[in-house]
């Protein structure tokens, strides 16, 4: 998978799915918002893999939510299709906002299917409020 063509310089976290019948529209190919759902599966799965836990988000009343989704359809993809679906963490910008990159590469052909970039903020789990992204959220992707 190291000679894949991704869009990072980082090793990317990669998540392998293959397209299930529930996720495509009535034109047959993938539905929108299962790009959506993988993105949000990709990004929890490698949190999860650097150590970081729903516990811990509680513990530290913090969280990483979404504020902003930029994506970009490169190609359809279709049933039994079998992905690679990328992220890596991105540039922190000021003190609460935070870029993650994803990608998704169909693995039969190697084409870039989808790509995207999300920037998430740091809130407070009590009162929603933008909050300074702890060491803890940081340190582990490093």
């Amino acid at each position: 998978m190291n000679s894949l063509n991704w869009n990072t310089t980082q090793s990317p976290f990669i998540y392998k799915h293959v397209v299930t019948q529930e996720e495509l529209d009535f034109l047959g190919h993938v539905n929108n918002k299962s790009y959506l759902a993988w993105m949000e599966q990709v990004a929890w799965a490698h949190a999860q893999a650097v150590g970081i836990t729903q516990q811990q988000q509680r513990d530290l009343n913090r969280i990483m939510a979404v504020y902003e989704n930029c994506m970009q359809y490169k190609a359809s993809c279709y049933l039994g299709d079998r992905l690679l679906i990328a992220t890596w963490i991105g540039e922190q910008t000021g003190c609460c906002l935070r870029k993650r990159g994803f990608q998704i590469i169909r693995e039969q052909d190697q084409k870039t299917v989808f790509t995207a970039t999300a920037t998430y903020v740091c809130i407070d789990l009590k009162t929603h409020q933008p909050k300074k992204i702890p060491k803890e959220f940081i340190d582990p992707y490093h």
